[in-house]
């Protein structure tokens, strides 16, 4: 009998113990959810490029910059100069290619997206099976050497660019903004 009285005296000792940690996790967990939707929110806000996105303002309002009353003016002008806004992205598909490695076979698989404006982009899609052969054989004529270093990765997109500037209408070239990997592997 006194080791049953024992008993129940410890569970009721380590009964408010638990009770506390729960309600200790509870609100860790609850903290923690709050500041995430606070983070994604103020996120959500902002563009890719860290400005407030199309339409909304700094501090999250929806913004009456750039509506009724936007005849072509200032606003207008530059979002036709490369605003973030008004660009375009194009994923082209997957290149994969045999590299110019003369000590063993290696090959890449990349992963392009262009980036242009929507007046661009009409001109681009046209020419796009052009410019994916140039691209083919620009990778392939890399040694992965060449390719696995930051400048390497960096030197193929601006030479990426130059491709698509060259093949796209003159009045277009620059309104190419740039390139960027989507997916890169070499093996």
């Amino acid at each position: 009998m006194a080791q049953a009285n024992e008993r129940a005296q410890r569970r009721r000792l380590r009964t408010p113990f638990i009770v506390l940690g729960a309600l200790l996790l509870l609100i860790a967990i609850a903290a923690a959810a709050a500041y995430m939707l606070i983070r994604n929110s103020q996120l959500a806000i902002l563009d890719g490029y860290g400005k407030p996105a199309a339409g909304m303002a700094a501090d999250g309002a929806p913004s009456m910059a750039g509506t009724a009353g936007s005849l072509g003016g200032a606003d207008s002008a530059s979002a036709e100069a490369g605003d973030p806004a008004t660009h375009t992205f194009v994923t082209l598909d997957i290149f994969t290619v045999n590299l110019a490695d003369r000590d063993r076979e290696r090959f890449a698989q990349v992963g392009v997206v262009i980036e242009l404006s929507d007046k661009a982009l009409k001109a681009f899609k046209p020419i796009t099976p052009v410019v994916r052969s140039d691209i083919l054989l620009l990778l392939s004529s890399k040694s992965a050497a060449e390719l696995l270093t930051l400048e390497g990765k960096q030197k193929i997109l601006r030479e990426i660019v130059a491709i698509t500037r060259k093949y796209i209408a003159p009045e277009r070239r620059n309104e190419v903004y740039g390139a960027h990997f989507a997916s890169f592997v070499i093996q």
